[in-house]
C-alpha cells in the first residue's frame, strides 16, 4: 500500500515537520489568505496525487492514477472528492480519523466510518469559518435530521421545504449541462459520479440576520446568488428553525479520474434517487439490498436511448394514447415507502418518473425526458400547491373542477394594471375591455378587484342582463353596494357625522330622489321624506344626483372601482347614465371605471346607439382592451389545471381540444364537461389520476355552436333537472329565492333541491343565499332555448300570475317582487290570456308597475309596462274601464315624451283626443304634445299647437301677441312700482285653477318658440304670463314671467327690469326653473347692476344648479355663457380654451347643436389670440369647427343674437391684429336699432366697432363716415354710463380716442389717464392691455417716445399675463421697428 503524504500549512507559511495524519490528509496545497492571516485555503486530497511532492492535478482536467504499483483501482481512486468552492479553515482545528486508523494502514480503512468521520471533520471544518458570517453549511442527510418532521402537522411543512430544495438541485444540473456544451472541460460541470446525495451542500444564514436573503418557510433563498430564486412567500409556513435561512443549495463536485457526464435517463434516475432520499426523510436508496452506486446507475442505462441536443430523451414514436408507466418491480418497495409515510401522490409521482426514466423506450409516457420537465413539475408544486401538491386537494380531484382563473393575458393583464396606476395621476379613467361571447371578459375584469384590494379601494360591479325585471336594477345596485362598504368602514359616531354633513351639503333635498334606487345611502346620511320633480327632469336629476353622490364619496374616502359587465345588454336609461359616468370619471382620479362588452352582440341595429358609444371611447382616457381566443399553450394550461396533471401530459390532449374549442375558453369548458359527463375523461382511482383516448376525442364530431352544444347536453339531464332548468330560463338570468319558493309551490316539486343540482354542475351558481344566477349567459340562452315558442310563453304567463297572485295576497308594497311578475304575463303576452277580468287586472298591474319605474326614472321601462298595459285592454274599454284607459294612455304619452318619441306621444294624445270625456282629461296629453314637438325641434308644429290648446283653453292669442303699446308698458310698470313690493310679489297666494297653470306652461313653451322665430312676440308673451300672475296667483312657471318680462324691460332701457329679475330669482329658488333664470336673469338683465365677474361666477352656480334639478338645457346655456362672460372679463385664455375645448366635444357628443357656434367661434377666436391668426386651427383639433363651420351652423340658426356674437369676435380679432379692419361687418346698426333680448357681449361689440372707427378717421381724415360711426358708437356706450364697473373704462377709451382724433390732446391724455386706471382697478385685463397700447401711439404721435415706450412695453406684459401671446408679439414688433433707439 502507498503511503500518503500530505502537505501541511501554517499562519507563517513555513513547512513543519514532522507531518501529522490530519496534516497529510488535509493540506495537500499551500494558499494564504488575503484577509485572514492564519488561514489557508484547502482542496481535499485526490488519490493518484503525489503527496510528497504536494502537486495537485491541472484545473482543466481530471486527474489520473500516479501509484506506481498500480495498486489503486477506478472504483477506490474516486473515494474523495473535491469541492468547487474553495473553503478556509483554522490550522488548529484536526482531524480524528477512526480509532483503528494510522498512517501505514490508511487504504484499509473502512469506507463508511472514514466517511462519516470526515464528514464530520468537514462540516465542523466549514461552520468555524461560516461562523464569521452568521453562515452554516449542511450535508443533505444533515438538513433532513434537523428538518425531519415530528408529526403528521409538520409533514405538509418539511415537504414543501424539500420541494425548493429539490428545485434548487434541478437548476444546477440544468446549468451544469448549459455549461458542458460550451466547455466540456470546465470544473463546474457535475459529473455524473457526483449527482447523489453525499455531495448535496446546503449553504444557510444563521441567527437573526433580518436583511439577508428572504424568508421562505423558515428559510431563505439568497436574492443576490445566481442560482434561480423561487419565491414562496405565499405559503403560510411556520419555520422549524427560526432565523435560519437556505442561501444556497449546490453539488460539491468531485474530481473523479475517468468521470462520465452520462445520458440523460441516467441523469434523471440519479436525480430520481436524491429524491427519494429526500423525500423519505433520510431513507437510503436501494435496489433490493444493493445499494445504487455510480456503476449501477449506468449499467441502467438501455443501448437504444438517444439524447437530443437539448439534453431530453428520445425513444421514437410515441402513442397517441394515455399510457401508464409499467415501472420497474425494484422500485416498488421504495415507492410504497413513500407512500406509507404520507407522501403526496403528486410528489411520489414525480420520484416514481424519475426512477423510472431509465427504461427508456419501455417507459410510459408519465416518465420524464429532461430535466427541464423536472423543474416545471417541481415550480408548479411549489406555486399551486393547492392543485398540484395538497394531499385532501388532491383526493377530490376525481371531480373535474375548472377555475375562474386568467389564462394567457399577461400582456393585456400589465395593460390593465397600467391603467390603474396612471388613474391616480390623471392620465387614465379606466378601461373597455371588448371582445367575442366567451372568451373571459369578465374573468379578466376582475383583475382590477385585485388592483383595487392591494390599493386599499373599494370595488363594485354589476352586470347587466339582457332580461332585467326591475328598472335601473344594476346601476341601483352597484350605488347600494358602494354606500353599503362605505357604512360598513365607518368607524366612529364622529366619522359618521362628517360623512353624512358632507353628503347633505352635496345633496341637499334632492337625496330623497335616490331613496328608492339606493335605499343604503340612509345609512350614511337622513333621507327627506318628499321632494318635487316632474318627469321632465327626474332623469336628469338623478342621474346628476348619483354622480354627485359617486364623487363626494371618492373624495371622502378611498379610491372606488367601479366594473360595469354585458354592456351589450344595456337599457337605454342605464346607457345614458353611463355615458354621464363616463365624462364624470375624467375628471376624477379617484374612480376607476372598468366597462365590459360582447363585440358581436352590439353591432345589431337595434343596439347601434351602444356600439356607436363604445366606439367614440376607443381612443379617449380609457384603456381599450381587445380579448381573443387563447392559444394552445394557454389551452394547454387550462387542462393541465383542470385535470392536476403536468402539462408535459396533457400537450397532446389540448391539441385536440383546442382545435375543437378554437381555443375559447367558455366553449373549451364546456366541451371538457361535455368529455367528462360521456366518459371520455375520466379518474383512476387506482392510479389516482385522470385518463383519456386521445383517439376517441379525436374522432368525436361536437357542434361548433356552443349553444347547440349546451341544448344537446342538456336533454340528457334528468326529468326533474330539466324541468327546473327550463323553468329557471323562463325567470331569467337570475332567479330569487322568493320566486323559487312560489315556482315550487306551483309546479309542485322541490325547485331549490334540483337548482342546487343545476349549481353542482356548473350551469348556476347562488349569489348568497337569495339568488342563483346562470354561470353564462350562453347557458341561460342554451336553457330557453330547450321550449319552443308556445311553451316559452305559456310558461311565463303561468309564471307571472302566480307570483302577482303570492304579491297581492302576501306584500303588495314588495316591488322587485310584482316587476318579476308582471316581466313574466308580459313576455307571454295578451293571446296566451283569454279571461277578461285577469287582463283588467293585468293591465292595472302594468299601470302600477309603470309608475314606480317613472319614480325610478327609468322610462323606458315605464313606457313599456304601460304599452304592455293598453295591450292587455279589452275591447270597448274606453266605455267598460275608462279611468283605466285613460291612466295608462296618458301616462304613456308622458313616457314617449321624456323618451323624446315624437310618434308614440301623437299616437297616444290622438288617441285620448278621440275619446277623452272633457277638456280637463285632454289637457295633460296635449301639453305632452306640445313638449314633444318643442323638444324634437319641430317649432312651427309646436307653435301651432300651443296656440290651439290655449285657444280651447279661452285664451285670446291673436291679441296677446300683438306687441304692446308704451302706454301698456307704463302702466304695467306703475302697479309695479305702486302697488307691488318686492316682497308682496314673493307672498302672493299659490294658484289652485289647474286651467290657469296649463295656461302659463303652453305659453312658456311658446315663448322658447318665439325666441328663435320672432323676438318681437316676447315682450307680449311675458307681459301676459306676468298679468296672469297677478289674476290666479304664483304658479311653477311664475319666475320665469318676472324674469322675461324684466328682460324686455331692460332691453327698452326701462331699469325696473333689474329689480324684476330679482324677484325672479327668489321665486325659482327652490324652483325646478331656477337654472334658466339664471341664465336670463344674470345674462340678460342684472348685468347692468353687477360686475360681469360676478355674472360670470353666477353661470357656474346656474350650471351646476341646472345638473341639480335636472334641466340639461338650462344648465348647459349657463355653461357657455359662464365661458363667453370669463372671456369678456379677461379671464386666462389658457385656462378658457381648455374648458371650452372639453365643453365643445361634450356639445358634439350630446348632440346638443344649439350652443356649438357660439362656442366653436369663441374657441377659435382664442386660439388665434395665443397662436396667431394663421393658425390651423383644424390641425389643432378637428372636432372644432373653423370659420367657416361656425358660418354654416349660424346661417343655418338665422338668430340674430348670434350673429352679432359671431361678427363681435370678428370685430374684436381685426382690432387685436389691426387686420381686415375695413372689411368686417359692422353690429352697430343692428344693436342700436334691435328690440331682441341685450347681452353684454352685444354692447362689447360695439365697443370694438367704436375703437376700429377712431383708428380708421385718424388714418383716413378726408373720410368723416368712420368718425360718425365712432360718434354712434360712443353715444350708444354712454347709454350704460350707470354701469361703471363694466363700461366706465370702455367709454373712457372711446373718449379718448375721439379727442386723440379731434386733435385735443390735453383732453385725450385725461381720458386715455381715466381709461386705464379703471380698467386696472375693475380688473380688466385685456382691456387695460388695450388702453395701454392706445396710450402709447398716442404718446408716439406727441413725440413723447419715453412714456410711449413706457406704455407699450407695459401693455406687452399685460397681454402675456392675459394669454394673447401672438398679440403681445406684434406690439413687441411695433415697439422694435418704430421705437427701436429709446
Amino acid at each position: 500500500t502507498t503511503t500518503r503524504e500530505v502537505i501541511s500549512a501554517t499562519g507563517t507559511g513555513q513547512i513543519s515537520q514532522p507531518k501529522t495524519f490530519d496534516q497529510k490528509l488535509l493540506e495537500r496545497k499551500r494558499s494564504k489568505s488575503p484577509n485572514n492571516e492564519g488561514k489557508t485555503e484547502i482542496i481535499l486530497p485526490i488519490r493518484g496525487d503525489p503527496f510528497g511532492e504536494g502537486k495537485s492535478a491541472p484545473t482543466n482536467s481530471y486527474p489520473t492514477c500516479s501509484c506506481q504499483d498500480n495498486s489503486c483501482n477506478s472504483e477506490s481512486s474516486n473515494s474523495f472528492i473535491k469541492p468547487t468552492q474553495t473553503l478556509e479553515h483554522n490550522l488548529s482545528m484536526q482531524f480524528n480519523p477512526p480509532l483503528n486508523s494510522t498512517t501505514e494502514n490508511i487504504s484499509l480503512i473502512d469506507d463508511n466510518s472514514f466517511d462519516v468521520e470526515l464528514d464530520a471533520f468537514i462540516s465542523r471544518q466549514l461552520n468555524n469559518d461560516f461562523d464569521v458570517h452568521k453562515q452554516e453549511k449542511l450535508t443533505l442527510d444533515q438538513w433532513i435530521d434537523r428538518s425531519r418532521p415530528k408529526g403528521d402537522s409538520d409533514l405538509m411543512n418539511y415537504i414543501r421545504s424539500a420541494l425548493l430544495i429539490a428545485l434548487k438541485l434541478t437548476d444546477c444540473l440544468i446549468r451544469s449541462k448549459s455549461i458542458a456544451k460550451d466547455d466540456s472541460h470546465s470544473i463546474d460541470i457535475i459529473p455524473l459520479e457526483a449527482i447523489k446525495t453525499a455531495n448535496v451542500i446546503i449553504t444557510m444564514a444563521k441567527g437573526d440576520s433580518a436583511n439577508e436573503g428572504q424568508t421562505i418557510t423558515g428559510f431563505a433563498l439568497d436574492q443576490k446568488c445566481n442560482t434561480t430564486t423561487v419565491d414562496c412567500q405565499k405559503y403560510d409556513l411556520e419555520p422549524k428553525h427560526p432565523g435560519q435561512k437556505i442561501l444556497s443549495v449546490d453539488f460539491s463536485t468531485p474530481a473523479y479520474a475517468y468521470p462520465s457526464l452520462g445520458s440523460a435517463s441516467s441523469c434523471l434516475m440519479a436525480l430520481g434517487g436524491i429524491m427519494y432520499e429526500l423525500f423519505s426523510k433520510g431513507d437510503r436508496f436501494e435496489l433490493g439490498s444493493m445499494t445504487l452506486n455510480t456503476r449501477s446507475v449506468n449499467e441502467l442505462r438501455l443501448s437504444f436511448d438517444e439524447q437530443s441536443d437539448d439534453g431530453s430523451i428520445s425513444t421514437g414514436q410515441r402513442s397517441k394514447k394515455s399510457t401508464p408507466c409499467p415501472g420497474d418491480d425494484r422500485f416498488a418497495h421504495l415507492i410504497m415507502r413513500l407512500g406509507n409515510i404520507g407522501i403526496p401522490h403528486p410528489v411520489i409521482n414525480l420520484v416514481e418518473n424519475l426512477l423510472n426514466s431509465s427504461l427508456g423506450e419501455f417507459s410510459g409516457d408519465d416518465v420524464y425526458r429532461s430535466l427541464d420537465d423536472v423543474r416545471v413539475d417541481l415550480q408548479l408544486m411549489i406555486d399551486d400547491p393547492s392543485r398540484y401538491l395538497d394531499i385532501s386537494e388532491y383526493g377530490s380531484g376525481q371531480r373535474l373542477i375548472i377555475d375562474d382563473k386568467v389564462y394567457g393575458r399577461e400582456e393585456e393583464t400589465a395593460r390593465l394594471r397600467d391603467a390603474y396606476n396612471r388613474c391616480s395621476n390623471g392620465e387614465c379613467c379606466g378601461a373597455l375591455i371588448l371582445g367575442e361571447g366567451g372568451v373571459g371578459k369578465s374573468t379578466f375584469a376582475m383583475n382590477s378587484k385585485k388592483f383595487t384590494i392591494a390599493a386599499n379601494g373599494y370595488f363594485v360591479s354589476g352586470k347587466f342582463d339582457r332580461d332585467a325585471t326591475r328598472p335601473f336594477m344594476v346601476i341601483g345596485d352597484v350605488f347600494n353596494s358602494m354606500c353599503d362598504l362605505f357604512a360598513a368602514d365607518i368607524q366612529s359616531i364622529e366619522q359618521e357625522r362628517k360623512m353624512a354633513e358632507a353628503l347633505t351639503r352635496s345633496l341637499g333635498s334632492g337625496a330623497c330622489l335616490l331613496a328608492d334606487i339606493v335605499p343604503s345611502l340612509s345609512n350614511l346620511m337622513p333621507l327627506y321624506t318628499s321632494c318635487e320633480s316632474s318627469s321632465f327632469d327626474a332623469a336628469s336629476r338623478t342621474r346628476y344626483l348619483l354622480l354627485t353622490l359617486l364623487d363626494t364619496l371618492s373624495k371622502l374616502s378611498k379610491s372606488i372601482t367601479i366594473l360595469l359587465d354585458d354592456l351589450q345588454w344595456i337599457d337605454p336609461a342605464s346607457l345614458t347614465f353611463c355615458r354621464a359616468l363616463f365624462q364624470s370619471t375624467k375628471s376624477n382620479k379617484n374612480v376607476f371605471l372598468v366597462l365590459c362588452s360582447r363585440e358581436s352582440e352590439v353591432q345589431t341595429q337595434d343596439k347601434s346607439e351602444v356600439h356607436d358609444w363604445l366606439q367614440s371611447l376607443s381612443g379617449s382616457t380609457l384603456e381599450t382592451i381587445h380579448l381573443t381566443n387563447l392559444n394552445p399553450e394557454d389551452v394547454n394550461n387550462i387542462v393541465s389545471d383542470s385535470l392536476r396533471t403536468w402539462p408535459r401530459l396533457t400537450r397532446s390532449l389540448s391539441a385536440i381540444l383546442h382545435g375543437k374549442s378554437l381555443g375559447n375558453p367558455f366553449f373549451l369548458r364546456q366541451t371538457m364537461e361535455m368529455l367528462c359527463r360521456g366518459g371520455y375523461l375520466h379518474y383512476s382511482l387506482g392510479e389516482r389520476k385522470w385518463k383519456w383516448d386521445l383517439d376517441e376525442i379525436s374522432d368525436l364530431r361536437l357542434d361548433d355552436n356552443v349553444v347547440s352544444l349546451l341544448t344537446r347536453e342538456m336533454t340528457k339531464l334528468p326529468d326533474e333537472l330539466l324541468v327546473g332548468l327550463k323553468a329557471a330560463s323562463c325567470i331569467g338570468y337570475c332567479i330569487p329565492q322568493t320566486v323559487v319558493d312560489i315556482l315550487s309551490k306551483h309546479l309542485e316539486m322541490d325547485l331549490f333541491g334540483v337548482l342546487t343540482s343545476l349549481v353542482q354542475r356548473s350551469y348556476l351558481a347562488g349569489v348568497g343565499s337569495a339568488l342563483y344566477r346562470f354561470t353564462h349567459d350562453r347557458i341561460y340562452q342554451a336553457a330557453y332555448e330547450l321550449m319552443s315558442e308556445k311553451q316559452r310563453r305559456e310558461d311565463h304567463m303561468k309564471f307571472g300570475l302566480a307570483i302577482c297572485s303570492y304579491v297581492l295576497d302576501n306584500c303588495e308594497n314588495n316591488y322587485d317582487m310584482m316587476f318579476v311578475g308582471v316581466n313574466q304575463i308580459n313576455r307571454g303576452g295578451p293571446e296566451v290570456l283569454a279571461d277578461s277580468c285577469r287582463r283588467v287586472m293585468i293591465s292595472q298591474l302594468n299601470l302600477n308597475a309603470g309608475k314606480r319605474a317613472l319614480l325610478l326614472t327609468d322610462f323606458s321601462s315605464a313606457l313599456s309596462f304601460f304599452g304592455h298595459g293598453i295591450m292587455f285592454l279589452n275591447p270597448g274599454h274606453w266605455d267598460a274601464h275608462y279611468q283605466l284607459s285613460l291612466d295608462l294612455f296618458t301616462s304613456a304619452a308622458e313616457s314617449a315624451c321624456a323618451t323624446s318619441d315624437a310618434a308614440l306621444v301623437k299616437s297616444y294624445s290622438e288617441t285620448i283626443l278621440a275619446h277623452s270625456r272633457s277638456l280637463d282629461d285632454r289637457l295633460p296629453a296635449l301639453c305632452f304634445a306640445v313638449k314633444s314637438l318643442k323638444e324634437s325641434m319641430n317649432l312651427p308644429s309646436c307653435r301651432d299647437c300651443a296656440i290651439e290648446v290655449l285657444t280651447q283653453l279661452g285664451e285670446d292669442v291673436s291679441s296677446v301677441l300683438e306687441i304692446p303699446s308704451q302706454e301698456t308698458i307704463q302702466i304695467t310698470n306703475n302697479l309695479l312700482m305702486s302697488k307691488m313690493t318686492d316682497d308682496s310679489m314673493i307672498k302672493m297666494s299659490p294658484c289652485t285653477q289647474m286651467r290657469a297653470v296649463f295656461v302659463m306652461r303652453l305659453y312658456h313653451e311658446l315663448n322658447y318658440v318665439y325666441y328663435v322665430f320672432d323676438q318681437t312676440r316676447l315682450l307680449a308673451i311675458s307681459l301676459r304670463m306676468v298679468s296672469l300672475t297677478f289674476e290666479i296667483g304664483l304658479t311653477d312657471t311664475s319666475s320665469l314671467a318676472f324674469a322675461n318680462y324684466g328682460v324686455e324691460l331692460i332691453a327698452r332701457g326701462y331699469l325696473i327690469g333689474s329689480r324684476l329679475g330679482t324677484v325672479a330669482l327668489k321665486l325659482a329658488e327652490n324652483s325646478k326653473y331656477i337654472s334658466y333664470v339664471i341664465a336670463a336673469v344674470k345674462q340678460y338683465n342684472l348685468w347692468v347692476i353687477e360686475p360681469l365677474h360676478a355674472i360670470a361666477e353666477s353661470h357656474l352656480v346656474g350650471f351646476y344648479s341646472g345638473k341639480r334639478v335636472g334641466d340639461e338645457f338650462s344648465s348647459s346655456l349657463n355653461f357657455c355663457l359662464h365661458l363667453s362672460t370669463s372671456f369678456h372679463c379677461g379671464k386666462n385664455l389658457i385656462q378658457i380654451k381648455k374648458s371650452l375645448s372639453e365643453y365643445i366635444v361634450q356639445l358634439l357628443e350630446n348632440s346638443q347643436q344649439w350652443f356649438l357656434p357660439q362656442s366653436a367661434m369663441l374657441y377659435w377666436l382664442i386660439v388665434e389670440l395665443i397662436e396667431g391668426p394663421n393658425f390651423d386651427l383644424t390641425e389643432h383639433n378637428p372636432l372644432i369647427l373653423n370659420e367657416n363651420g361656425v358660418m354654416l351652423f349660424a346661417a343655418s340658426a338665422r338668430h340674430l343674437e348670434l350673429d352679432i356674437f359671431i361678427d363681435g369676435c370678428k370685430l374684436m380679432r381685426s382690432f387685436l391684429f389691426r387686420r381686415d379692419m375695413t372689411s368686417c361687418d359692422g353690429v352697430l346698426d343692428r344693436v342700436v336699432n334691435a328690440t331682441c333680448q341685450l347681452r353684454p357681449t352685444m354692447i362689447i361689440a360695439v365697443f370694438f366697432e367704436g375703437l376700429i372707427s377712431f383708428v380708421m378717421a385718424r388714418q383716413t381724415a378726408e373720410n368723416n363716415e368712420w368718425a360718425i360711426k365712432g360718434e354712434i358708437a360712443l353715444a350708444y356706450m354712454k347709454r350704460w354710463e350707470s354701469s361703471k364697473w363694466n363700461f366706465k373704462n370702455k367709454i373712457n377709451l372711446l373718449e379718448a380716442e375721439k379727442m386723440h382724433f379731434l386733435g385735443n390732446f390735453d383732453l385725450a391724455s385725461q381720458f386715455y389717464l381715466q381709461a386705464v386706471e379703471s380698467s386696472e382697478k375693475h380688473k380688466f385685463l385685456h382691456e387695460l392691455a388695450i388702453c395701454l397700447e392706445l396710450q402709447g401711439l398716442f404718446f408716439q404721435v406727441r413725440n413723447l417716445r419715453e412714456k410711449a415706450l413706457t406704455s407699450l412695453n407695459r401693455s406687452v406684459r399685460c397681454y402675456k399675463d392675459w394669454g394673447a401671446n401672438a398679440v403681445a408679439e406684434r406690439v413687441e414688433q411695433y415697439i422694435q421697428h418704430h421705437l427701436r433707439g429709446c
